[in-house]
């Protein structure tokens, strides 16, 4: 299987593995769902075996790795990814390793232990997970093994020589260093310098041959010791001749190579004159680039967070100073000198042109006279400051900038807020992140009171989205709520704003809760791992139309009651926003327990018109249901109460009946008096206990309801034989009724 198909499968295993971990935090290991979920993860865990053996995850650098290659970037910023990599952290996890042989309950084990916190398995466990593995409960699974990341072993070629005096040249190659050769022969041949120049080229030659990849280091040293063995075996051959005849040859090379050889060890290397010697043959464009190739090479010596090599630096610095002491590196230091004075004085004399021209801009901005044409200028100029290193002048001019947003004249705000995004949006990602964090606050504040539809502030509206969805994905929930909280403020019309800002804020606030976006808040507030749970809460609140849905599918499907809790009380928080989409929820098909937090919602959030909705709950199968509708037209009923209750009277539950007659006492609905008279008289299947509550509720509404047409009938009841003679109530309803006779006589 090739490693993008192997990396595909392997996010499916994270995102399976991330699911069975939530639902094992919300239901045991028993449950339908979990098991399904796991049988879900050891199947693809299975596929992944049968291809590759086994299944290397490691983290390294906040970044996932996949049996040691990293993922893709655009893999790398999958919310899924991002969690996953968040709990191998909080576990202080390096590497995961699942073995071919693993079984389902040691993967089952494994997820379960995930699922909790780690200080609480080492609560109750006594050990950690790498303990706990350790002692053989999960054997075919490794926690923290070394992560290799396989490379190409260095290869050797060797080529086949086909050249005189191949002796020689292995020897002075280093190749077969104990070669037995006859020194006079040697020292005779040396003394002709065409021979050894001949020696040393095919020495070259041959060691090109073994490797063409040889690097300027490697071949450079091979080329000085190839010197060293030559000037051993040459005796008294004239040395100066055959220096100037190789310093010839290695003029001739690349510049940089050139560079590398001169930071060789040279000490007595053909009398001492072959690096003058090679220094007078090159010519002042090429000592130029060796110049600037040692130059490099001392700075890259001293790169902060790398061990030093004291010993190159030495070398470096040596070749560096002999090089620049020669004719040719005086007059180059003069060249540089005198370049580095006109860089110096056309520098400053850019800075000062560019400051003038900035400050021109921001004063007439501060008159209220700044011109669009200007402002086009000003990120080229911020550019320049910043690459002069002027960043402090940058900054300078960014901060005012900023600060002119809250100008109280709308011509100032809208020259401040167009400069400042044309300069941003020509910034690169890292510094137009750090320039909008550092003066989010600013920006904030600006949206909120911008009152003129613009461009920029369109512009600016994309950039708070893209920071929010940043910190959101980094799990940085209680960061963007100040963002989505100034969007709020402005989409929900809390000030008076233009129709056109007023969308613009709406629509970002929508981009902003996209679906993994939600899928992160909603995980973060389902499990709160990184303790953000109320952050995450308030973040889907203030997206409300975007969230609301989700959070009404997970009313339903949870089978946590925590889980269900949180979710009831953080829906009110949404306001009247959130009716609509509950009331499409009411249906009479839905379940029992879910029409019963659908009726609590809206008891909570609705209004007097949404009384009507809650009607048909009131005579439902379910007195649960029930129930919960009566306490939430109670809150919301209004003018309507009466009415719905006194229509609900006779289909209710008869264990309800005493509470609605209770609340229509209450109401004085005197359009009720007739209704619940019936219902005394009635027989409704009750305990006596209750049958006596309810008669006493009924007295007492008649009383309260002030309609004397009810004397009559109370009178009756208050005396002792019974409404028709032949019976006596009880003597609390007797009482009950007593005292409605006295209410109704002082009318």
């Amino acid at each position: 299987m090739d490693g993008s198909k192997i990396q595909e499968k392997a996010i499916e295993v994270v995102v399976i593995m991330n699911t069975a971990i939530i639902n094992l935090r919300l239901y045991p290991p028993t449950n339908a769902m979990v098991v399904k979920t796991i049988d879900r993860l050891y199947d693809m865990l299975q596929a992944i075996f049968a291809e590759e053996g086994d299944l290397l995850l490691a983290e390294s650098g906040k970044n996932l790795l996949i049996s040691g290659d990293p993922l893709s970037q655009k893999n790398q910023e999958r919310p899924q990814v991002a969690i996953f990599l968040l709990l191998m952290i909080n576990w202080g996890i390096k590497s995961i390793g699942f073995n071919k042989n693993m079984d389902k309950i040691e993967l089952s084990f494994f997820l379960e232990i995930m699922g909790k916190k780690p200080e609480d398995v080492k609560k109750d466990m006594e050990m950690g997970l790498e303990q706990l593995i350790s002692e053989g409960k999960m054997p075919h699974i490794q926690i923290n093994q070394k992560v290799y990341v396989e490379m190409d072993s260095d290869r050797q070629i060797v080529a086949g020589l086909d050249i005189k005096d191949e002796d020689i040249i292995k020897y002075i190659t280093n190749e077969v260093p104990d070669i037995i050769l006859d020194p006079a022969e040697i020292k005779e041949k040396a003394q002709n310098p065409e021979w050894v120049l001949q020696i040393f080229q095919s020495g070259l030659k041959h060691l090109s041959e073994k490797d063409g990849t040889l690097s300027d280091i490697v071949l450079s040293e091979n080329m000085i010791h190839m010197l060293h063995s030559l000037d051993n075996v040459m005796g008294d051959a004239d040395k100066n001749r055959i220096s100037q005849q190789i310093a010839t040859t290695i003029s001739d090379m690349d510049a940089d190579l050139v560079a590398t050889i001169l930071t060789k060890n040279m000490d007595g290397l053909l009398e001492n004159s072959l690096f003058d010697h090679i220094i007078d043959r090159i010519d002042h464009e090429k000592f130029e680039h060796v110049a600037g190739a040692l130059h490099h090479a001392l700075d890259g010596a001293h790169i902060e967070g790398r061990e030093p090599d004291r010993e190159k630096i030495e070398s470096v610095q040596q070749a560096y100073q002999h090089l620049m002491n020669t004719d040719k590196g005086v007059e180059l230091q003069h060249q540089i000198e005198e370049k580095h004075a006109r860089e110096k004085e056309e520098k400053e004399n850019r800075i000062r042109e560019v400051k003038g021209k900035v400050l021109d801009f921001l004063n007439q901005l501060d008159e209220g006279m700044a011109h669009k044409s200007d402002a086009t200028s000003l990120p080229e100029m911020l550019d320049m400051l910043y690459s002069e290193g002027e960043t402090e002048t940058a900054e300078a001019i960014i901060d005012r900038l900023t600060g002119s947003l809250q100008s109280d004249h709308s011509d100032i705000r809208a020259a401040a807020s167009g400069a400042l995004v044309n300069i941003i949006q020509n910034f690169s990602e890292v510094r137009r992140t750090d320039i909008l964090n550092r003066y989010l606050d600013r920006l904030l504040s600006w949206i909120r009171m911008e009152t003129l539809p613009s461009h920029a502030f369109g512009t600016i509206c994309t950039q708070l989205k893209d920071m929010a969805q940043g910190r959101i994905r980094k799990n940085q929930c209680a960061d963007s709520l100040p963002i989505l909280e100034a969007l709020y403020f402005i989409a929900s019309r809390q000030i008076e704003k233009d129709d056109q800002i007023q969308s613009t804020a709406a629509d970002t606030l929508g981009e902003i809760a996209s679906a993994d976006i939600l899928e992160v808040l909603l995980a973060e507030f389902r499990t709160d791992i990184g303790n953000q749970r109320n952050e995450a809460g308030r973040n889907l609140v203030l997206v409300a139309e975007h969230s609301i849905n989700s959070l009404l599918d997970l009313l339903q499907e949870s089978e946590s009651s925590t889980e269900r809790v949180l979710i009831l009380n953080l829906i009110p928080e949404m306001g009247h926003i959130a009716a609509p989409y509950i009331i499409g929820r009411i249906e009479e098909s839905a379940p029992w327990y879910y029409l019963r937090n659908l009726a609590l919602l809206l008891g909570r959030i609705g209004s007097e018109e949404h009384a009507q909705i809650l009607a048909p709950l009131l005579v439902y199968d379910d007195p649960r249901v029930q129930r919960e509708a009566l306490k939430s037209v109670n809150n919301i009923g209004g003018a309507f109460k009466g009415e719905i209750l006194l229509n609900a009277l006779s289909g209710c539950d008869d264990q309800l009946k005493a509470s609605v007659v209770t609340t229509l006492g209450s109401l004085k609905h005197r359009d009720a008096l007739k209704s619940i008279v019936e219902l005394f008289k009635s027989k409704l299947n009750l305990s006596e206990e209750m049958k006596v509550n309810l008669q006493e509720n009924i007295c007492r509404a008649l009383g309260k309801i002030g309609d004397r047409e009810a004397l009559p009938f109370l009178t009756e009841v208050s005396k002792s034989g019974g409404i028709f003679g032949f019976k006596s109530y009880n003597p609390k309803v007797k009482a009950a009724a007593g005292r409605a006779v006295g209410m109704l006589s002082k009318i």
